[in-house]
C-alpha cells in the first residue's frame, strides 16, 4: 500500500502553508491606487523637461509635484510668501539670491487647461493637483504674442495611458 500525501493531518498544514505563502508574496500596498500628474518644465527655447509624477494621495500641491519630479530645484520657502522657485535643473538663481535675474527673468507657474496653458492664479504651494492634471514651469518672460509659452502636451502625451494591472492567483484543484 502506497502512503498518501494528503492525510487528515497534512491537508490542513498544506492549506495553511499555501495561505501563508500567498500572504507573504502579495505586495504590501496591493490596494493602494497610484495617481499621476504631468509636469512640463521649459528651461529655454530648446530645452524642455517632462515628468510623470506618481502619488498615492488623492491630491497634492503643485509644490509637492515639483519636489517629487526628480529634478534639481532651488527653492525659498518663506512663511509669509510660501514656496518660491528660484532654480530648476541648473537654470535660474540659487536660493540664497532667489531674485538674481529679476525683472528680466523669473520662474512662471502655469496650468494646463483644455483650452491651453494659462498662468496660475495661485502659487504652487496653494495649488491643488489632482490625478490627470498637468502643471508647467517657464523660465524667462512669457511671450507677448499669442504663441503658447509651453509645448502643447496633454497628460496622456506625458504619462501615457493608464496601466491595467491584473493579479493571477494559482488555481488549486482537488
Amino acid at each position: 500500500m502506497k502512503p498518501s500525501l494528503c492525510t487528515p493531518v497534512s491537508l490542513p498544514i498544506l492549506l495553511l502553508l499555501i495561505a501563508l505563502g500567498i500572504g507573504i508574496l502579495a505586495p504590501a500596498h496591493a490596494t493602494t491606487t497610484l495617481n499621476r500628474a504631468g509636469l512640463v518644465i521649459r528651461l529655454s527655447d530648446e530645452a524642455i523637461i517632462t515628468r510623470c509624477v506618481s502619488f498615492s494621495e488623492a491630491q497634492i500641491s503643485g509644490a509637492v509635484l515639483l519636489e517629487r519630479a526628480e529634478v534639481t530645484i532651488e527653492v525659498l520657502n518663506d512663511p509669509a510668501m510660501g514656496f518660491f522657485v528660484c532654480g530648476i535643473a541648473g537654470v535660474g538663481c540659487p536660493a540664497s539670491n532667489c531674485m538674481c535675474a529679476y525683472p528680466d527673468a523669473t520662474w512662471g507657474y502655469w496650468l494646463r487647461q483644455t483650452s491651453g496653458w494659462r498662468s496660475s492664479p495661485v502659487g504652487a504651494s496653494s495649488r491643488t493637483v489632482r490625478p490627470g492634471d498637468v502643471d508647467g514651469w517657464l523660465w524667462g518672460q512669457p511671450s507677448s504674442s499669442n504663441a503658447a509659452p509651453l509645448p502643447d502636451l496633454s497628460f496622456t502625451a506625458i504619462c501615457g495611458p493608464a496601466a491595467q494591472w491584473q493579479v493571477w492567483l494559482p488555481l488549486i484543484r482537488r
